[in-house]
């Protein structure tokens, strides 16, 4: 794995546009034939992410020294995260944000969706990871 120096953090709407891209660039292309979306849900982890406070700034070298340069990270709000990881199956994909949960030492409640496996489309892909969420969080939520 070739470690990040320079991770890339998009915003949500950026984020959905590279899932498209990647979707129509394997359909035409056919060079790969999968990628990985995830959702990673944890408090406060976005105003950590932003705010870089020097007490704070070792997560973000974590999440360098844990994700590839081509890995993309959009924080959505102060509790989600999401990750792509283009050329990457969903058991690779799984085992990276298992090592970024375990690295981060903060507890964690997270989803998986592969193309094409788990959607073919970005709708289906982010209808899975919300799925995924409904069933994990509401639990959560309701206690």
């Amino acid at each position: 794995m070739k470690k990040s120096e320079n991770l890339k953090f998009y915003d949500f709407e950026v984020f959905k546009a590279l899932v498209e891209i990647e979707i129509e660039r394997i359909n035409r292309y056919k060079k790969s034939k999968h990628f990985a979306i995830a959702f990673l849900y944890f408090p406060s982890i976005t105003r950590i992410l932003e705010e870089n406070k020097p007490g704070d700034i070792e997560v973000v070298f974590k999440l360098k020294e844990n994700l590839r340069s081509v890995d993309v990270i959009s924080p959505v709000d102060e509790d989600f995260v999401f990750l792509f990881f283009p050329e990457t199956d969903k058991s690779q994909a799984q085992k990276a944000v298992e090592r970024l949960k375990k690295t981060l030492g903060l507890e964690a409640v997270e989803g998986v969706a592969a193309f094409p496996d788990d959607g073919k489309t970005t709708r289906e892909l982010f209808d899975y990871l919300v799925k995924i969420m409904n069933d994990k969080l509401l639990p959560i939520i309701e206690i």
